[in-house]
């Protein structure tokens, strides 16, 4: 039940500038208006814009377990007022803790690239002659932009502003499926928007609204994870 004093730090915190529009979420802006920059000067098709958004879902699990981790060696995600917990018994239960949760996660993951594949073929989001092979590169460098972004986003964030100190076991769990949910959502209303209205939906000017569309939502998002963060701070600053 939350005290009196729980009340006031959760109305009473506010983000920082920092952590609006510094450096984590500058990183993600610019790498998701490079993905803008490369679907003109690559020719990418929705096919190829769902798959980076799918591989954006692999990093955002990736990076999850990283900070796990990360906690579980100089933080304390595990703290609560029954038991301690000690640093060797954290990361050994972080990485069960991970080892179960991936399993979930990534079997969602399985599924929607199973749908997209499946999309492709009864929808023709790509060239009808493009083969499988030639979408890997351009994909896998694209995801490598939104990967750049989330790296320093850990960096700046979690690292040197000290967030892994307030970090908490079942917020970094739900993180990555929180983050994925908004992702899978757009993949499958992209989809459908081919399917109900295909004029449209293979325009350049539909592509370009997804992308716009993606970057206000991680910015959003991006300050709803910086916001949880300094709560927990607050709220620990006033137990």
């Amino acid at each position: 039940m939350s005290t009196p004093e729980t009340f006031v730090a959760r109305t009473e915190t506010r983000l920082p500038f920092v952590g609006r529009f510094g450096l984590g979420a500058l990183s993600l802006i610019i790498a998701n208006a490079g993905l803008l920059f490369l679907y003109f000067g690559y020719d990418v098709t929705l096919f190829q814009l769902v798959l980076v958004y799918w591989c954006e879902c692999v990093w955002v699990g990736i990076f999850s377990a990283i900070k796990l981790m990360i906690a579980s060696i100089i933080g304390d995600p595990y703290e609560n007022r029954w038991a301690n917990v000690s640093p060797g018994a954290a990361f050994f239960t972080s990485l069960c803790v991970i080892i179960f949760s991936s399993t979930a996660f990534f079997s969602l993951l399985g599924i929607m690239l199973l749908s997209i594949l499946f999309a492709n073929d009864a929808l023709a989001l790509s060239n009808e002659n493009d083969e499988m092979m030639n979408h890997i590169g351009l994909v896998l460098g694209a995801s490598f932009l939104l990967m750049t972004g989330h790296a320093i986003s850990l960096i700046v964030n979690f690292l040197v502003l000290g967030e892994f100190r307030t970090a908490r076991v079942r917020y970094l769990v739900a993180l990555p499926f929180r983050r994925c949910i908004a992702l899978l959502v757009a993949i499958v209303v992209s989809i459908a928007f081919v399917a109900v209205v295909p004029g449209f939906a293979n325009t350049s000017a539909f592509a370009v609204a997804v992308i716009l569309l993606k970057i206000l939502w991680d910015i959003r998002l991006h300050n709803k994870e910086r916001r949880a963060f300094a709560v927990s701070r607050a709220e620990r600053g006033t137990a």
